[in-house]
């Protein structure tokens, strides 16, 4: 099957779904963003150039899909999807659509602001890049020099194209604490996956016959291509079910919602795998062939039954019954979707290997529609080489030290078998934000005193927002890079504007999956306000660094001088899309083509079968696909899922529950007036029946408390919800007053949310607090 079967075009885009019309709908608002961009830009040119079109990609959200923009005049029109970008089906969601407003913001940086009052007072003074650069390389010197130890800062980021740029600041310094997003993300679905496969999979959506949803509510989500493909290009009679203790647009569209008891969902995975072996329905043959440790995973399920999984997820036993005759039948063309935002319960990890072990015994993996390992479009990479430096420990939030335990509930059958005091398979450059916040405060094992943070608004999407401020005041420099006064910038002592997405060079980035794709950015306007990207302002930095002699006594003489030739003044001296030109340089392809494409592939058909063939390794310590995990067993760990039934809210008391929705995901989506323009303020979903007992009526407002805190949020009664939780959207109720849109504007997650762990990623766990609810 080709990509090009799909057969998008763009009259179909134009009647594509709500979310998309919406956007489209919303770009015809342009004009008072323009005339901002018109009063504030130094580079406007007027009677120059009248009309173009120019090829980038988005960055709205992690998908980073093509996009072509439509300039007008110097000022950006419209933003309109690439059809050749076949990873979004040659579509710009309503997200990517209000992208537009991102350049033209007025609560956007301008200028370096350094703090001049006391944190979180709002005193600012503007100074130049120059100086920004100085002030942190002398700070990162301050650090070293009196800690011997480069560890003592942290550098943090999310994802993005430029975070490649930053995390090459944070190798030219020589700390070991890098932290990223997937620690509030997706570190344990990763994790849970690879430990069956060596690799983390993509759903063949495109082809899937059967399909398990787990809290993915990708109706809602935007992440393509699987948001389309289910919505739009699924087979013919393809069945959805989707399990959600909440009514979500992915459940009006699914064939069936089984409303899940919350925390029970490997309960539930368990009773799957249960009739699947006993019934005799796995895939026998690659069971025997790919597959380690099926006899003792045939022994370990007998007791996990329907029945048993009746009374535990409140799910009956016949659903549970037709759900896995049902995998089995459409095998290997079904799918158990491993989901993204999947940081819920401690044991998370262990919810994900179920997923993966009930693909594997149906033989649903590296097959169409089914999971498939990830191939990528193979770009060059340059050849950077940092010096290796003596005065660096290790990772503060890995080992063990003593007294500093991981964040667990308190329930001793639920964290049985779990280490108490080491994530155990820990990312090293994704790190983990709770347990390194935990270091941190504690001191152990050594100082943290600085921290440099890319674009990540980590007070507001770190759980526990109390204890974060408290983070915050133990540290000597913050300094934030971003576009806007985030709450994390707020409470900087140096912010750094870099250039939106639509104002600079971004390098290349193979974009791996079943269709594997590469993409980049180039700027369809100039700067407005002259700032600068992740690229220059590292380049900066580094330069001033290398000024410093006591950042640098630690350092082999000869690995210095060739870091400062090689890497200061040749890679950080090269304009970036001369870099972009060398990555493509391995094909025939004149780099001029590939700007007017804005995306680059060598073929447009998926990729099957790469880790099926006959002799091939898996990157397990079997070299099989692991049902039963050698290196947790050596570990200590349950090789095999292992469930125990999760604390239940006390009298008065509901789980606080997360999920995805469609305008405010990421923080850089935060604060756009096209986004808020679907939910002004969020509200509290509550169950029509508690909200009775209450006395709470559609549009009070109620107090949502939990152990670190308290938020004031509207209240909307509903049916989709079940009664034991509540649920309100994230990205809002933030606390910096320059994100005008969004100030103390509804209700704060990260204000409320308990900072539990899962022990084995490190991920935060963000479905074990328990709340009260009262009439404000």
């Amino acid at each position: 099957m080709s990509v090009k079967d799909l057969k998008v075009s763009r009259r179909k885009f134009l009647a594509a779904s709500g979310v998309t019309a919406a956007g489209i709908a919303l770009s015809s608002q342009l004009t008072a963003l323009n005339a901002v961009a018109s009063g504030h830009s130094p580079t406007h040119n007027k009677g120059k150039e009248k009309r173009k079109f120019v090829a980038s990609a988005c960055a709205m959200c992690v998908n980073k899909c093509a996009l072509i923009a439509e300039v007008d005049d110097g000022r950006i029109r419209k933003l309109n999807p690439n059809p050749k970008f076949f990873k979004s089906r040659g579509m710009l969601c309503a997200r990517g659509n209000a992208g537009a407003a991102v350049p033209y913001s007025p609560d956007r940086l301008k200028k370096p602001l350094l703090r001049v009052g006391k944190r979180g007072e709002g005193k600012w003074k503007e100074i130049s890049y120059d100086e920004a650069f100085r002030i942190v390389a002398e700070k990162l010197a301050e650090a070293k020099t009196k800690y011997k130890n480069r560890s003592t800062v942290i550098f943090a980021s999310t994802e993005g194209f430029q975070e490649h740029e930053f995390l090459n600041l944070a190798q030219a310094f020589g700390s070991t604490n890098t932290v990223r997003h997937p620690t509030l993300c997706l570190s344990s679905v990763i994790q849970g996956w690879s430990s069956v496969y060596g690799t983390y999979p993509d759903a063949d959506m495109y082809n899937a016959e059967f399909v398990i949803m787990s809290g993915a509510n990708r109706a809602e989500s935007i992440l393509t291509p699987d948001t389309i493909d289910f919505q739009k290009n699924k087979p013919k009679g393809q069945t959805l079910v989707y399990v959600d203790p909440r009514f979500t647009n992915t459940a009006a569209k699914a064939d069936k919602w089984l409303p899940i008891k919350p925390g029970t969902d490997l309960a539930f995975m368990l009773a799957l795998i249960n009739v699947v072996i006993t019934e005799g329905l796995y895939d026998k043959e690659f069971v025997k062939n790919e597959t380690y440790g099926f006899d003792k995973l045939a022994k370990h399920i007998k007791n996990y039954t329907p029945e048993w999984a009746e009374k535990e997820c409140e799910i009956p036993a016949k659903d549970i019954y037709w759900t896995a005759r049902q995998f089995a039948k459409y095998a290997p063309r079904s799918i158990a979707y491993p989901g993204r935002r999947s940081s819920w319960y401690v044991d998370d990890v262990q919810f994900r290997r179920a997923q993966a072990i009930l693909t594997a015994i149906c033989g649903c993996w590296d097959v169409p529609g089914g999971m498939v390992p990830k191939s990528k479009v193979k770009l060059k990479k340059p050849d950077l080489l940092f010096p290796f430096f003596e005065q660096a420990e290790g990772r503060a939030d890995v080992g063990s030290y003593g007294k500093m335990a991981n964040p667990l509930p308190k329930d001793d059958a639920r964290t049985e078998n779990m280490p108490k005091d080491a994530c155990v398979f820990l990312s090293e450059k994704d790190g983990s934000w709770v347990r390194l916040r935990e270091a941190a405060l504690q001191g152990k094992p050594y100082p943290i005193t600085a921290l440099i943070m890319y674009k990540q608004n980590f007070v507001e999407s770190v759980p526990n927002r109390a204890k974060t401020l408290k983070f915050i005041n133990k540290l000597d420099f913050i300094c934030s890079i971003d576009i806007q006064m985030s709450d994390t910038a707020w409470y900087s002592d140096l912010v750094i504007p870099e250039s939106t997405y639509l104002e600079r060079w971004d390098p290349a980035e193979s974009q791996s999956g079943i269709w594997p794709i590469a993409t980049f950015r180039q700027p369809v306007i100039e700067p407005i306000f002259n700032t600068k990207s992740m690229f220059e302002i590292a380049g900066g930095i580094i330069k001033e660094m290398v000024r410093i002699p006591e950042l640098w006594d630690d350092v082999d003489p000869d690995e210095f001088k060739d870091f400062r030739t090689d890497i200061v003044n040749g890679f950080f001296n090269e304009p970036m899309e001369e870099h972009i030109k060398h990555q493509f340089s391995g094909y025939k392809v004149p780099f001029e083509k590939i700007l007017e494409d804005g995306v680059f592939y060598t073929s447009d058909k998926p990729v099957y079968g790469s880790l099926r063939k006959t002799g091939k390794r898996l990157k397990t310590k079997t070299g099989k696909v692991e049902l039963y995990n050698v290196k947790y067993e050596k570990k200590g760990l349950d090789p095999l899922p292992v469930y125990h039934s999760p604390k239940q809210p006390k009298a008065g008391q509901y789980r606080f529950i997360l999920g995805r929705h469609a305008w405010l995901t990421h923080s850089g989506s935060t604060n756009n007036p096209y986004l808020l323009i679907n939910e002004k303020e969020n509200h509290l979903w509550i169950n029509t029946k508690e909200a009775l007992k209450l006395g709470l009526s559609e549009g009070d407002y109620a107090i949502v408390k939990s152990s670190v805190g308290e938020q004031k949020v509207k209240v909307r009664p509903t049916d989709k919800i079940r009664p034991d939780c509540v649920f309100y959207a994230h990205g809002y109720g933030h606390i910096s007053p320059m994100m005008t849109l969004v100030y103390n504007v509804g209700a704060s997650q990260a204000a409320i949310l308990e900072d539990y762990l899962d022990p084995i990623s490190g991920n935060a766990a963000l479905h074990e607090t328990f709340v009260s609810i009262s009439k404000a």
